[in-house]
């Protein structure tokens, strides 16, 4: 009854928060922006005064001597030796008493105008802020003029970075502001709203075994402190009818059978049983998946960058592998620790699971801050990606745990929402973090965003294993399940391994290093890989809702590896660096729309009757995808030491275009055979 008034107080809450937050961060960074230039043009004007002092002192001696500036030699090949080593500098022009130009020298030379002998000694030009100094004795007219051009294009190139820079603080802004809003609106409104809705429905079908969480000291609290009380109250009041009908009953044998049907009647209306306390929502599970995720996703852009530097240090002969290595670790370490994480959360429920998880992660990202060598750093990643395992185990399960009836669907779709706007954030950010602090402090920084969620685990997250989480089955049983399915065999070797592959070699190892080398700053390169995660999630809705109205599932799957597989190719018809976000950008259009579609194949290869459920298909489903993630970096490692860059991208869109071929003429046979066997296609 209020659900629909709690979700649109929440849709109105959020709007107006979030387009407030909005508001004061464009205003705030529109003042910054305009003040950034007005405070770099002093230093810029200084440095070209500096300069110009210590040009025109050789030729101001010439001058001093009789020398005329119309004979002056070789000034042209000194301005060149001047500029030699300064590239900020546009130009260096030596002009007449008149202001007509002389000697010419610089890469923006042409661009410079000639100024009037009475106008400004500072002005702003469209390529250069040009600074003209006087040549001559003080007491007398000026002789000539040096103008020195300081480029616009370091500042301009500044200013748009910077640019970026405030339009992603103001994403991950709404973004973090939207998921603390589900979070305090959970805890403090909606959950208990909720809570009383669900005991208060409860109470009127006659169920007296639950309890809703009279902690909170506000309006919610009180009702909820209400509510339990009227539930004891008639709880006491059928215990006391109870002990009448016991005394009733001892008057004879007809006072007992009325007592009994009295007590029937009540026991068919009223419940009774053990208290039921009320599970809180699933946002308390959401915000610490998010800021883990995030956490972990600083890192993204420079992880290749930083592995292949530490490999360097330490002499390997080949870095671009041990960087893989760092990756392909963290990876492996996700997959082999998932399933012991899955059964720590079924047997000590998942706030154990959380809190170890939440511990080894922050020293693994401690080891990387603090890592010198390529193996120190590798161990450190493998610390995290146990840690990442049983975070986002416990969280999965914590959600499945408290999803209402009917439900799990839907909650566990929130599970996919907060890994994919904690990946777009925390690439966005850290990028930006990078650039700003190092790499070395942003593991730092992911550090003390776990510590965060440990805290909200511990707020959050109740004792022990809810009732609810059943034991998983192990992996060897689930593996001959899933080997016993055609349909999901071909789904995981031909769809889903290979989409992981592009992922991992292409957007989080090759891509940073192609960037990095065509110049791109750290925040640049998070802006480009952060287009992936940026482009997925609506992806992922739109791949959903095709899905779901048409039969176009299995052509969404093989079309966006056959997409994968033209993106890789894009750099043979455009230059690098427009080819690379591009491809970037069709990589995470492509597999988000595949993502729904590939869980709709899940569902529908499986095979109740004979142990395959959906879930068992699933689980194994991501170990797959772990193996891909895995072999990915080796992979491309491999390709770009022997190939380079150009051909390693190619090699691995032609295996993504060709797994996408075979898995469609796979789907077509199996349409044609299923017919002829006497089973409905």
């Amino acid at each position: 009854m209020t659900a629909p008034v709690i979700r649109r107080l929440v849709a109105t809450l959020v709007a107006v928060s979030v387009a407030m937050l909005l508001a004061c961060v464009a205003l705030v960074s529109a003042a910054a922006l305009s003040a950034f230039e007005r405070e770099v043009r002093p230093a810029l004007e200084q440095e070209a005064a500096a300069l110009g002092g210590v040009v025109a002192a050789p030729i101001e001696t010439a001058i001093s001597l009789g020398v005329p500036l119309d004979a002056l030699p070789g000034v042209a090949a000194y301005f060149e030796t001047v500029l030699a080593g300064r590239q900020g500098v546009a130009w260096l022009v030596l002009a007449g008493a008149d202001g007509t130009p002389m000697v010419r020298a610089g890469p923006r030379a042409e661009a410079f105008e000639p100024a009037p002998p009475e106008g400004a000694a500072a002005r702003r030009l469209d390529a250069a802020y040009d600074t003209r100094l006087r040549l001559g004795p003080v007491a007398e007219a000026p002789r000539a003029f040096l103008h020195v051009g300081m480029s616009r294009a370091p500042l301009e190139a500044a200013i748009a970075d910077t640019r970026w820079d405030v339009l992603i603080v103001m994403l991950v802004g709404a973004i973090l502001a939207i998921e603390l809003l589900r979070y305090v609106l959970e805890r403090a409104v909606t959950g208990p709203l909720a809570a009383a809705d669900r005991l208060a429905a409860r109470l009127a079908a006659g169920d007296l075994a639950v309890t809703a969480d009279d902690a909170a000291p506000d309006e919610a609290g009180r009702l909820a402190r209400l509510a339990n009380a009227l539930a004891r109250r008639l709880a006491d009041r059928r215990a006391r009818l109870e002990w009448l009908a016991q005394e009733v009953a001892s008057g004879g044998a007809a006072a007992a059978r009325g007592a009994a049907a009295v007590l029937a009647r009540v026991a068919a209306r009223f419940g009774m049983g053990a208290a039921e306390p009320a599970m809180p929502g699933a946002a308390t599970a959401r915000l610490p998946l998010f800021l883990f995720v995030a956490a972990e996703q600083l890192s993204t852009s420079f992880i290749p960058l930083l592995g292949r530097d530490l490999a360097r240090a330490g002499g390997a002969a080949d870095p671009g592998m041990l960087a893989a290595v760092a990756i392909a670790a963290f990876v492996t370490a996700v997959a082999l620790a998932t399933p012991p994480g899955g059964r720590m959360a079924a047997r000590r429920g998942p706030r154990a699971t959380i809190l170890a998880g939440g511990v080894i992660a922050a020293l693994g990202f401690l080891g990387a801050a603090l890592a010198t060598t390529i193996w120190g750093f590798i161990l450190a990643r493998i610390l995290c990606g146990v840690g990442y395992a049983l975070v986002s185990i416990a969280c999965q399960a914590q959600m499945v745990a408290v999803a209402p009836r009917g439900r799990l669907a839907g909650t566990l779709g929130g599970f996919t929402g907060a890994v994919m706007t904690g990946a777009v954030c925390g690439t966005a950010i850290g990028a930006v973090l990078a650039d700003r602090i190092g790499q070395g402090p942003t593991f730092l920084v992911s550090a003390a965003m776990v510590g965060l969620v440990l805290l909200l685990a511990l707020r959050g997250f109740p004792r022990g294993a809810p009732a609810t989480l059943a034991m998983p089955l192990g992996l060897a049983q689930e593996a001959r399940l899933a080997l016993r399915a055609p349909a999901f065999l071909a789904l995981l070797l031909l769809a889903a391994v290979p989409a992981k592959l592009v992922l991992t070699g292409f957007v989080f190892y090759l891509a940073p290093i192609a960037l990095n080398d065509l110049g791109l700053s750290q925040s640049a390169v998070g802006r480009y890989v952060m287009l992936y995660g940026f482009c997925m999630l609506p992806a992922i809705a739109l791949g959903g809702w095709i899905a779901d109205r048409t039969r176009l599932g299995p052509a969404l799957i093989w079309g966006a590896a056959v997409a994968n597989g033209i993106a890789l190719a894009l750099p043979f018809a455009a230059p690098l660096e427009l080819a690379l976000p591009v491809a970037i950008a069709i990589t995470g259009l492509a597999q988000g729309l595949a993502a729904a579609p590939m869980l709709a194949a899940v569902a529908a290869a499986a095979r109740p009757e004979e142990g395959a459920t959906a879930p068992v298909l699933l689980a194994f489903l991501r170990l797959g995808e772990r193996f891909g993630s895995m072999l990915g970096p080796f992979a491309a490692a491999a390709l770009l030491a022997g190939a380079g860059m150009g051909q390693a991208l190619a090699a691995i869109g032609v295996v993504s275009a060709a797994t996408g071929v075979v898995y469609a003429l796979a789907m077509l046979l199996r349409r044609a055979v299923r017919p002829a066997i006497g089973v409905p296609a």
